[in-house]
């Protein structure tokens, strides 16, 4: 009777398990039609913008006349510059030149050490006896590093529009990060105090600009076909880093138990970033030709190939308000997509990790696979809103992602695949709306932008979030990237209209 009895429970508890699980699934197919609507949206948004798609686009008649430039004997140009400078050079990764291969690797190896530190954060915090449940204390060491490139970004960007001068900012800025992530190693080895180490965090942090420099660079050495190319793989060479780095500096923390050790192997690839730059990259534009005529001003409206308009003033702002707008919108998931997750669905901090990593690679095929593809397919400006309305779709959908941790991933593979179709569109749109010997400037301007808006955003979304909710929060951040995407629909309407 008594086996009888334990059949006849468990035959209840698998037809109830069966319910269960025919409700969820159900549940599932109900949010994936939700999300499938929501794509399909944004898709038929961004196929709907005014224009021409490039691969629709008649021919440019051709130009009446180049014009006269001054040019320098072959004998003092250097074979390896010339190549770069002509978008060839070196067979290194399908023809790519060496001196680009060596910008993206150097970009890799210092954000590498930035991302290696993530995970010891709380055990920084311990160090110096700061509370962990105190963000306000402990955002102080997250924070120096960031006020402190504000600085830096004022300074280099700037510096490297002289002529000659991109490769030797590089070089000096990422050395200067090293050396002072070696200092900070010190000074954790000897304990000293913490507003020493926060001293010289923010010292490291006025080194750091290196990445707008990057660009720069980029856009000196490449056609206007290989640019948005080339920053794509730098952005995929960035994300790659943050599959690695926290992977990488947990284990060496876990390993060594010792958090001078981990600073001090960010500061060894700093330094090597710093090496291959020195050795591997060639200066572009210290032998190119140089034109008769004096070299444009940045808000000048004679120099141009815009995809947003004749007028630097409207596109420049326009780029850099929708930069600002993304990021601050995007930072409302750096700071709390994995306390949601946590929450929400009790996830600890491997499952975390894993849905953080695995988020990461979708977003690396993106870059690798599929930017260039799209870009050629349908435009850069068009790909610029596709990304957009798939960021801004993603961040809503996370709000709502309730019930269902399958939900909530999908919502947060819509977020990871329109972020890296619309990162490389900026740099690239903002590079080819201001002169060559101002691109250092213009992307030190952006970045700095970005920088304030990251630093801002998370403190106003947060607020936002304890007062009304987790999904007004994320709705918020949300309509701050649509907003990004108005921004992009109203300059081309207007630059339509012009034309």
């Amino acid at each position: 009777a008594k086996a009888s009895k334990r059949r006849a429970r468990a035959r209840q508890q698998c037809y109830a398990n069966r319910l269960g699980c025919r409700r969820e699934n159900s549940r599932h197919t109900r949010a994936m039609r939700r999300l499938l609507l929501l794509l399909c949206t944004a898709v038929a948004t961004a196929w709907a913008l005014p224009g021409t798609p490039s691969h629709r686009r008649p021919l440019a008649p051709r130009a009446a006349a180049a014009p006269r430039v001054k040019r320098v004997a072959p004998a003092r140009q250097s074979p390896k510059l010339r190549a770069v400078a002509a978008g060839g050079g070196p067979a290194w990764a399908g023809g790519v030149p060496g001196s680009v291969v060596a910008v993206i690797a150097a970009a890799f190896l210092n954000l590498l050490g930035f991302t290696m530190t993530g995970p010891i954060t709380p055990d920084l915090a311990k160090h110096f006896g700061l509370p962990v449940g105190g963000s306000a204390r402990v955002g102080m060491l997250t924070s120096a590093y960031p006020f402190g490139m504000l600085a830096g970004l004022a300074v280099w960007p700037r510096l490297s529009d002289k002529r000659g001068m991109r490769k030797p900012i590089l070089v000096l800025s990422l050395g200067g990060v090293g050396l002072g992530l070696a200092a900070q190693s010190a000074a954790l080895a000897r304990n000293a105090p913490l507003w020493t180490f926060l001293s010289l965090r923010a010292l490291s942090g006025a080194c750091g600009g290196a990445s707008p420099v990057a660009k720069a660079y980029l856009a000196d050495a490449a056609t206007d076909d290989q640019l948005p190319r080339w920053l794509a793989w730098r952005e995929a060479a960035s994300t790659f880093a943050f599959i690695v780095g926290p992977l990488f500096g947990g284990l060496l923390i876990h390993g060594t138990s010792s958090l001078a050790s981990v600073v001090g192997v960010t500061a060894a690839f700093s330094l090597l970033a710093a090496g291959i730059v020195g050795v591997f990259v060639e200066e572009v534009g210290a032998d190119k030709p140089v034109p008769e005529r004096k070299t444009p001003k940045l808000l000048s409206t004679d120099y141009t190939s815009c995809p947003l308009g004749s007028s630097l003033i409207g596109a420049i702002a326009t780029i850099c308000a929708m930069s600002a707008l993304e990021n601050a919108g995007a930072a409302c998931w750096d700071a709390f997509g994995a306390v949601l997750a946590r929450n929400r669905f009790g996830l600890d901090a491997r499952g975390v990790g894993v849905m953080l990593t695995s988020l990461a690679c979708v977003s690396f095929g993106v870059s690798t696979t599929l930017f260039d593809r799209v870009r050629r397919r349908i435009g850069l400006v068009r790909t610029a809103v596709l990304g957009l309305c798939l960021v801004a779709t993603g961040l809503g959908s996370v709000g709502l992602a309730r019930n269902s941790l399958t939900s909530f991933g999908l919502a947060a593979a819509l977020y990871q695949l329109g972020k890296p179709l619309y990162a490389p569109t900026v740099p690239t749109l903002l590079l080819q709306c201001v002169p060559p010997d101002k691109r250092g400037l213009a992307m030190g301007i952006d970045a700095a932008v970005n920088t304030v808006a990251r630093c801002v955003a998370p403190l106003a979304l947060g607020a936002l979030l304890r007062a009304k909710g987790e999904a007004v929060a994320f709705g918020g951040a949300s309509g701050l990237v649509l907003g990004a995407v108005g921004l992009a629909l109203l300059r081309a309407r207007n630059v339509q209209v012009a034309n």
